[in-house]
C-alpha cells in the first residue's frame, strides 16, 4: 500500500471520484492523505482599476479568502464521505498555478502517488489527459494515477 498520497481536486466529478478511488487506495495508521485544492481569485480585472483603488485589491483579497473557506469545507465533506481504512487524512487550500502547487506539494511531502482527475472543470479533455494533470505529470518524478469517471452502456 501508499503511505503518503496526495489528491488534487477541482471540485469537478472526475475529482470527487479521485477521492473515492484514493480512500480505496489506503490502509493502515501509518497511512498518510492530504487532499488538496488549489484556487485562485478571478483575474479578470483590470490592472489599471486595482491601481487606482485600493478598495478593489481590498475586494479580491477578501473574494479569495471567501472562495478558500468555502472550498475547505467542501473537501471536510468530501473526506468525510468515505472510509479512509484508518489512514490520517488532512485537507489544503492553496493558491497559484494549479499544476505548479500540486506538484511542489507532492515533493513537500514526499508523496508515493498522485491521484487527480484525468481532467476538471476546464471542460473536455483536450488529449488523452487533461492540461493540468499532464503538466504535473510532467512536473513530478511521482507517479500518478488519473482517475477518469466510468461510462455506463445501457
Amino acid at each position: 500500500m501508499f503511505k503518503r498520497i496526495l489528491v488534487a481536486v477541482d471540485f469537478s466529478d472526475f475529482s470527487q471520484e479521485a477521492v473515492r478511488i484514493a480512500s480505496g487506495l489506503t490502509g493502515g495508521d501509518d497511512c498518510h492523505v492530504l487532499v488538496l485544492h488549489v484556487c485562485n481569485a478571478p483575474k479578470a480585472v483590470d490592472p489599471a482599476i486595482m491601481v487606482a483603488q485600493s478598495s478593489a485589491i481590498k475586494s479580491l483579497i477578501e473574494l479569495q479568502q471567501e472562495m478558500a473557506k468555502a472550498a475547505g469545507k467542501k473537501l471536510q465533506d468530501w473526506i468525510g464521505r468515505y472510509d479512509w481504512n484508518g489512514a490520517s487524512v488532512g485537507s489544503e487550500v492553496l493558491s497559484g498555478a494549479a499544476y505548479k502547487v500540486i506538484a511542489n506539494r507532492a515533493r513537500e511531502i514526499e508523496a508515493d502517488l498522485i491521484v487527480m482527475g484525468s481532467y476538471g472543470r476546464s471542460g473536455f479533455a483536450r488529449r488523452l489527459i487533461g492540461s493540468t494533470t499532464e503538466k504535473v505529470l510532467r512536473k513530478t518524478r511521482c507517479p500518478l494515477l488519473a482517475v477518469t469517471i466510468p461510462v455506463l452502456q445501457g
